[in-house]
């Protein structure tokens, strides 16, 4: 008890913004400079420590894979993917060494499986929409298909720290990733339907719980899942495709390509988006049952309503 004191009180000055901006450069400094053999190793330590300290969000994970999984998973098993997961996030911090790669070993590192499906499509010379879970390392799996000459921009949220949130759109621009931020709305649609038109590939996650979505159901629940591909797919008649990553070591991914996918079409609208969207967060679900501690977002609290 005395230990979970201690470890509050530590913990209690990260509640401010600023505090946790300054831990984090820290974190990133040393991320930086510590030898690429020593990484993995972190990550699993930091990994770890996240799991037993962070009894908030452990708590919330593990109550979001009852409500996903049921009985198909013992509470150990559970508990397993639960602790992965956490190590999968930290992982995240590797792309703070990429300055210790070239562009060339990044791309030998990264698998794609169904590449040639992007080629094709590539080859019509039209906008696609491709949806995306929050699973494996999905920026870098962005930054991989930029590197690779594939014009691909992803829709997203403003990090909850200002501070971090800044420091993000620095590194997304010198690593020359696009992004369309959600924070003024109208011009996140314009700037989405330009990038189409622009014969791009526009990336919209769809597991994050949005209330002016459409309901649908994930995991056996009623959740609310962003429209914005059913709408923007049938509206300029788009080819949908599926982009799914998951990590295999350290600066090593697996990026999955499926698709093209055959939407629905008819003179009923609002219907069409609605199984379109369905049938889309259909397949998140699949991917997310496949590979559940790539997923990230079972720490979304909005992800399974009560």
């Amino acid at each position: 008890m005395r230990f979970k004191k201690l470890l509050r009180n530590f913990l209690k000055p990260f509640e401010n913004g600023i505090v946790v901006y300054i831990f984090l450069k820290f974190l990133i400094f040393f991320i930086q400079i510590i030898p690429v053999f020593l990484f993995e190793r972190l990550i699993i330590i930091m990994g770890n420590f996240a799991f037993y300290t962070m009894k908030g969000h452990r708590k919330l994970a593990l109550k979001n894979m009852d409500i996903a999984f049921g009985n198909k998973y013992t509470k150990e098993e559970k508990i397993k993917i639960c602790k992965q997961m956490f190590i999968e996030i930290m992982s995240f911090l590797e792309i703070f060494q990429l300055y210790k790669f070239t562009a060339d070993q990044l791309i030998a590192n990264t698998e794609i499986v169904g590449e040639d499906i992007l080629k094709e499509i590539m080859k019509e010379k039209k906008g696609i929409i491709a949806i995306s879970p929050h699973m494996g390392n999905f920026p870098f799996a962005l930054l991989i298909l930029n590197k690779k000459g594939y014009p691909v921009n992803v829709i997203i949220q403003r990090s909850v720290n200002v501070y971090s949130d800044m420091d993000l759109r620095k590194l997304r621009k010198k690593f020359k990733i696009p992004s369309i931020s959600k924070k003024d709305l109208k011009e996140a649609i314009n700037e989405s339907i330009k990038w189409i038109k622009n014969k791009g590939i526009l990336c919209i996650y769809l597991d994050q719980h949005s209330s002016s979505g459409i309901e649908c159901e994930f995991f056996g629940k009623k959740v609310y899942v962003p429209t914005g591909a059913a709408v923007f797919a049938r509206k300029y008649k788009t080819k949908v495709i599926g982009f799914y990553t998951i990590r295999k070591g350290f600066m090593k991914h697996k990026i999955f390509i499926e698709g093209p996918y055959e939407i629905k079409i008819t003179k009923n609208i609002s219907q069409d988006i609605k199984e379109n969207t369905q049938f889309f967060i259909k397949r998140v679900q699949e991917w997310v049952e496949k590979y559940p501690e790539h997923w990230s977002s079972w720490l979304n609290i909005g992800r399974f309503p009560d």
